[in-house]
């Protein structure tokens, strides 16, 4: 893990590669496309040519101006605990202010929640959402 490098365009295949590894092969989600993925634009992390981690963002679907939503964040198992999600998170965030970005939101994996806040993002004051199932908890951060 010497050469990790991010790409935010051109990278609809390879970030698919490292959901479908991590949410669908690794998490058994069974729904992991949905029609956002026609919207979204995404972040890659690379090590070396290797596909390691992802996120995607898009504006908000309620119209609030300079808000975005993250979602669909993966690190490979393989690459966990060396700050690759920490990266990714920093990746979008740069793409979102980019585009005028001010805040963003994301549904967490209850399992995740604690990861988003040392991110500083905070839990919103919104019922839980159960996806497949699971928890989720809308969080949100300023950019």
């Amino acid at each position: 893990m010497s050469d990790i490098t991010v790409k935010i365009k051109d990278n609809q295949k390879d970030a698919y590669s490292v959901r479908i590894a991590v949410f669908v092969a690794e998490q058994k989600f069974g729904n992991e496309f949905d029609d956002i993925d026609n919207i979204c634009e995404y972040v890659t992390l690379y090590d070396g040519e290797k596909a390691i981690a992802t996120g995607r963002y898009y504006p908000d679907p309620k119209g609030r101006e300079n808000v975005f939503v993250f979602g669909r964040i993966a690190v490979l198992k393989a690459y966990r605990g060396n700050h690759i999600g920490m990266s990714v998170i920093a990746a979008l965030e740069t793409a979102a202010k980019l585009k005028g970005g001010k805040k963003v939101l994301l549904l967490a994996k209850g399992s995740a929640v604690g990861f988003y806040e040392k991110c500083g993002f905070i839990r919103c004051d919104s019922p839980v959402v159960y996806s497949e199932g699971r928890p989720c908890y809308w969080m949100e951060k300023n950019i």
